[in-house]
């Protein structure tokens, strides 16, 4: 009989154990919650992730707070993430680079994007803009192909990185053109900017949200958008697919991601509190007025459409002439 107590006792004894990571998880979170963003401060990334990080500071009664890493196009930052503890504690905040594009660019990946990373929510759809610098003698697509076409490799883009959505985005549109221009790589979307501002570069393919200030300021040339449709900030700016180029549709995103093996009630309370935030009306109007659309989809639904855009932007790759890069 000693013996039948002492084992029961164990018993107790560990089943305790199994019952407190339990609990734990219903109280989540109960301390500091990190979201790094691997681009730099006042990208557009960053704008969303600090918009949420306020919110769910507001909802979980418990420090939110943005960690910026840039580099390597996304790689640093998000390597960060893929290799934390997966507790809900360190979350990512994911764009197309990241997530769909990179393992296709890069050699050597320090982690793989759809295996290590768990998929929270599609946090918005990013509408993306062709701006150029206000000094070029070309105002309309017609006359910027025109111009390309008479002086083949004389104008240079920016974008925020090698293999970038960005860079993507001007490369198929050269295509679709049929004309040449010379890609300039910078680091960032502020950085590629500053260059076409400056008229070190003629143009760029940028998300609307990182240039909206400037073109209202008159220091971008905003020329058309790369959407489906027009946006009631810019009425009178035609889309590329009502300029004949209806292949040139670039959608953005941000997302919300965490590291592999986080439990699965974990991120269906994130993707919840996620969604309560981007579908309040106030904060919808504030994201979509600096020109984004919200998503707030499942991690299932999400976890699709990343195979869905993987499968899209490596047939860009393949058939662009982007190079491999270690």
């Amino acid at each position: 009989m000693q013996i039948f107590h002492r084992v029961l006792l164990a018993f107790l004894f560990l089943s305790s154990f199994t019952i407190n990571p339990l609990s734990f998880a219903q109280s989540y979170p109960n301390r500091p919650v990190k979201i790094i963003v691997a681009q730099a401060p006042g990208a557009s990334p960053d704008v969303v992730a600090r918009t949420l990080a306020s919110k769910l500071s507001d909802i979980w009664k418990t420090s939110v707070i943005v960690e910026n890493k840039p580099g390597a196009n996304g790689n640093l930052g998000i390597d960060i993430v893929a290799k934390a503890t997966p507790d809900g504690y360190t979350l990512g905040l994911v764009v197309p680079s990241v997530m769909v594009i990179n393992p296709f660019v890069y050699k050597n990946m320090p982690f793989k994007p759809l295996e290590d990373l768990a998929p929270i929510t599609q946090v918005s759809s990013i509408i993306f803009s062709l701006v150029s610098n206000p000094q070029r003698p070309y105002q309309t697509v017609d006359e910027l192909i025109a111009y390309a076409k008479k002086r083949p490799g004389e104008i240079n883009y920016s974008s925020a990185g090698v293999g970038n959505l960005q860079h993507l985005a001007a490369e198929l549109f050269s295509l679709k053109a049929g004309i040449k221009m010379n890609h300039i790589p910078n680091k960032g979307d502020s950085a590629a900017l500053v260059d076409v501002m400056g008229g070190q570069t003629d143009l760029m393919f940028v998300p609307l949200p990182s240039a909206i200030n400037q073109i209202k300021a008159s220091k971008l040339h905003l020329m058309a958008l790369a959407s489906k449709k027009r946006v009631g900030q810019f009425p009178n700016v035609p889309t590329m697919n009502e300029l004949g180029q209806p292949d040139v549709l670039i959608e953005g995103w941000t997302g919300l991601v965490a590291p592999n093996g986080t439990p699965d009630n974990i991120l269906e309370d994130i993707q919840k509190a996620i969604y309560q935030i981007i579908t309040d009306s106030g904060t919808k109007n504030s994201i979509e007025s600096q020109g984004f659309e919200v998503v707030g989809s499942t991690p299932k639904e999400f976890r699709q459409f990343l195979r869905q855009e993987s499968a899209k932007w490596s047939g860009v790759i393949q058939k662009s002439s982007i190079n491999l890069s270690n």
